[in-house]
């Protein structure tokens, strides 16, 4: 996607079955499965400390952006930069609707600290 882009790595928990209902109820993140994603675009974004009574945290949400067809999905979980970011809902698929040209995906990021 882009000529200097770097690697991303995109982690994909494996999901826990409740035994009496037999649906996904969760994630165990011991041994995700692991996708290196080349060529892509990070954007770092500010951070926010919100206000709240007895919490100290700070909220992080940059933006990468990654070839058009790559396999991420809400709650996987991307590394870049060294750095495990959650992923913030769904990736926004791009698609020009004159030429159909498909530039890639927008994929929030969050990383939230305290």
């Amino acid at each position: 996607m882009f000529a200097f882009g770097e690697t991303v790595t995109r982690l994909r928990g494996t999901p826990v079955t409740d035994p009496y209902s037999i649906e996904a109820t969760d994630l165990d993140w011991t041994s995700p499965d692991a996708l290196p994603i080349p060529g892509c675009g990070f954007a770092p974004s500010g951070s926010a400390e919100p206000l709240e009574q007895g919490r100290n945290a700070v909220i992080t949400t940059p933006t990468v952006y990654a070839p058009a067809g790559a396999d991420v999905l809400a709650h996987d979980r991307l590394i870049v930069r060294g750095r495990t970011w959650q992923v913030k809902g769904d990736p926004a698929d791009w698609r020009h609707p004159m030429t159909g040209w498909t530039p890639g995906l927008v994929i929030q990021l969050e990383e939230v600290a305290g």
